[in-house]
């Protein structure tokens, strides 16, 4: 009874973290399918999840989804916590199993994507294009276009300093496969934007004014307010390029009527930019005196304390001249310092993974050796046992005692008997039944001594008298009395007196035993020896 409590209190338990791991699984695919059109509704559905209880890869699916939610409220990837574990997994799992599971390599792709996004903004390069070639290569085998689009505008991105051509074939590639899904209007404009820039890197100034004026158009038709910003952006860049000021502040005005918190410095300091090279220093300081210089966007916080020095130079200002180098070099060190933080905490993340790994593989190693050692333990007692079972009966007479007796005695033992006094015991009572009067009572004395014969000699002989009947289900059961009897090693003299027959009968029912019974018609081989070996 106990046991059946104690499996339905197991089996009631593992249907309940069944049940509830498969709730999970559900409401992290909802989670998914909502993005990116619907990131509100997601994070709706991630922050009914309890993240005690996720697997591995719920949790890693449960960070991926919080980083790709976080990215499009537009807070972005401030931080690699999240993301970075996400991506740990499912780069070991892809890479260990070489899957080509699509929602495995997805995810992979999605995990390399965002975390390179964290890299940007941390002006990590090197690893940053590393891993966009891995979000390219995985997004094209799974065919998500999305995250492969998004990964080819960022690779354009991180390039166009050091290989503006790479970064224009890049930005044009994301383009292309940005319209076999036209999922996001304003991707559109950013990607254009990418190409735009990347024409201007090239000194392509045309090139990069038609893609610029195509985002503008396409974002002042759908009223999308930040990529119109963006957009102003690029084209007053452009154009002070090509020498055209007036164009130039026309859209760097129109960025600043479109900017929000986020890029009003920036949309600011291209305004002054343009006032500059349009020698109107007096606006363009106007305009750099409303930038906060105590932001913690280190690059337009250079730029703006750069710009306010090139205008302190041209008004022979040289006070003010030190007072903005002094700072731009604060800048600089405070961006080169931030750089070195996340480099080193790079390294001890990469030193952490590897001793994880190494962990990993100490664990196998020793549940192989544990496996092994068990495999033989089970090989040894496998073997002790057969050996065991092979070991010859107990003779009348003999004092000696079989293992299994001598491990478990209590069970043997009957009034401070031995399995052999009690072997004998039991024949002398068969000789002594069978040599009554015949009479019914005799019948059933003599029926329950073979009963307890039986009986004794399965408790004693691994089950043996079971298992010939199993064997032999043909056998009648004056056969099976004397399988018993010659199994006990029972004298042909002992025989005569059970069965009240002559010495020549006994001979003749031993050889019909062997020939018709048990097959055997070879005559050097006798009852006893096959009886033996069973």
């Amino acid at each position: 009874m106990k046991k059946v409590l104690l499996f339905a209190l197991v089996a009631g338990l593992t249907f309940f973290i069944s049940g509830c791991n498969r709730q999970t699984d559900i409401l992290l695919e909802h989670a998914e399918s909502y993005l990116p059109a619907q990131p509100d509704s997601a994070e709706a559905c991630l922050d009914s999840i309890q993240q005690e209880e996720l697997t591995d890869s719920q949790r890693a699916l449960y960070s991926l989804l919080r980083t790709i939610i976080s990215n499009y409220q537009g807070d972005g990837v401030t931080s690699d916590s999240l993301i970075r574990a996400s991506y740990a997994y499912y780069s070991q799992a892809s890479r260990e199993g070489q899957t080509t599971d699509p929602d495995l390599l997805r995810r992979y792709a999605q995990s390399c994507y965002y975390l390179s996004v964290f890299y940007v903004n941390c002006d990590s390069t090197e690893q940053c294009t590393e891993l966009l070639q891995q979000s390219i290569q995985s997004s094209e085998q799974c065919k998500d276009w999305h995250t492969c689009y998004l990964a080819h505008t960022l690779l354009s991105l991180t390039t166009s300093y050091d290989n503006p051509q790479d970064a224009t074939r890049q930005a044009l590639k994301a383009l292309d496969i940005y319209h076999k899904v036209n999922d996001d209007i304003n991707n559109e404009v950013l990607i254009m934007g990418h190409v735009a820039a990347s024409y201007l890197a090239e000194s392509k100034p045309d090139s990069a004014l038609a893609y610029y004026l195509k985002g503008y158009e396409l974002a002042e038709k759908h009223q999308l307010r930040e990529a119109q910003n963006s957009m102003c952006m690029g084209l007053s860049d452009t154009y002070c390029y090509m020498g055209a000021f007036w164009h130039a502040l026309h859209y760097a005005k129109i960025g600043v009527e479109t900017a929000d918190s986020t890029t009003l410095v920036s949309s600011l300091l291209s305004l002054a930019q343009c006032y500059y090279a349009s020698d109107s220093l007096d606006k363009a300081k106007a305009v750099l005196d409303t930038i906060p210089c105590d932001s913690d966007d280190f690059v337009n916080r250079y730029l703006t304390l750069r710009t306010l020095s090139e205008i302190a130079v041209q008004k022979r200002n040289i006070d003010s001249l030190y007072a903005y180098i002094d700072s731009a070099y604060v800048c600089l060190e405070n961006r080169f310092s931030r750089a070195q933080q996340v480099k080193d905490a790079t390294v001890i993340q990469e030193k952490k993974e590897v001793e994880v790994r190494h962990e990993t593989e100490l664990h196998r190693w020793i549940g192989a050796f544990v496996l092994i050692l068990l495999l033989l333990v089970a090989g040894f007692f496998y073997f002790y046992y057969v050996r065991k079972r092979r070991t010859p009966p107990l003779e009348i007479g003999s004092v000696e005692v079989v293992t299994a007796v001598q491990e478990q005695p209590e069970q043997h033992q009957q009034n401070g008997l031995t399995p052999a006094m009690m072997q004998q015991r039991l024949v002398q009572r068969l000789e002594s039944v069978h040599q009554q009067p015949s009479d019914s009572k005799r019948q059933k004395r003599a029926n329950r001594v073979w009963t307890e014969l039986e009986k004794f000699i399965n408790e004693n002989d691994y089950e043996f008298v079971q298992k010939l009947r199993q064997e032999h289900p043909d056998f009648k059961e004056k056969d099976i009395q004397l399988c018993m009897l010659v199994r006990l090693k029972v004298s042909n003299a002992t025989l005569i007196n059970i069965f009240q027959i002559g010495e020549s009968a006994v001979k003749k029912r031993k050889s019909s035993l062997k020939k018709q019974g048990f097959h055997i018609a070879d005559p050097n081989i006798t009852l006893e020896q096959i009886i033996e070996k069973l």
